[in-house]
């Protein structure tokens, strides 16, 4: 189980809280007003509440399903440094670049990110595996950028509209952490190689 504790801790927090409604989302989710008169924890907060039991569910069976891809290659310091970052590139980002958003909640943004990245993390997968996840997941972001996408077509179902640039803020943040992840590889690269050199 400790292979899996970040997943089980993503689990077993959403479910609390959504256990904790409507208290729960009051204090915690995404709400402009309530930042600015300096709330600041909302900004990472908001992510683990959620508009109804089926947007819950949905963000649950990501988390599945990272835990999948990913297994333990992100169930360490590595993870959880991805975590972080993708709640606050996320969070930050819609309180900065969507000022037309008053309130919001979910996790779909985060595990875009996290999603992105657990294929070229995991030891289980190919390049070109990883590669083609990486696609896919830009591909339906850019979609939901464009005026074929509508996103009000969940409503019924999850109780709110789907906010698309937080999938498009979370892919950014995945798509930083991998050049980060590989440039600090490159980097420990070459300078193992410099040692290697230098002691002969």
């Amino acid at each position: 189980m400790r292979d899996y504790v970040l997943y089980l801790f993503l689990l077993v927090t959403i479910v609390l809280l959504m256990l904790a409604e409507p208290v729960s989302s009051q204090w915690l989710m995404f709400d402009r007003s309530a930042i600015d008169d300096g709330q600041l924890w909302r900004v990472l907060t908001a992510h683990f509440v959620h508009l109804s039991p089926m947007h819950l569910l949905g963000n649950a069976m990501g988390v599945i399903l990272l835990g999948y891809i990913a297994g333990r290659s992100l169930s360490n310091a590595l993870g959880v440094t991805l975590l972080v970052w993708c709640l606050s590139v996320v969070g930050l980002g819609l309180y900065v670049f969507a000022d037309y958003l008053e309130r919001y909640v979910g996790l779909s943004g985060v595990l875009h990110g996290l999603i992105l990245v657990a294929p070229f993390v995991s030891p289980f997968y190919s390049r070109r595996i990883a590669a083609c996840f990486l696609v896919l997941i830009v591909a339906k972001v850019l979609w939901e950028q464009s005026s074929f996408y509508d996103d009000m077509a969940m409503v019924g179902m999850i109780g709110g509209r789907v906010e698309a640039n937080a999938h498009l803020l979370g892919t950014i943040a995945g798509l930083l952490f991998l050049l980060a992840y590989y440039l600090v590889g490159y980097v420990k690269g070459n300078l193992g190689n410099g040692q290697k050199i230098t002691n002969k």
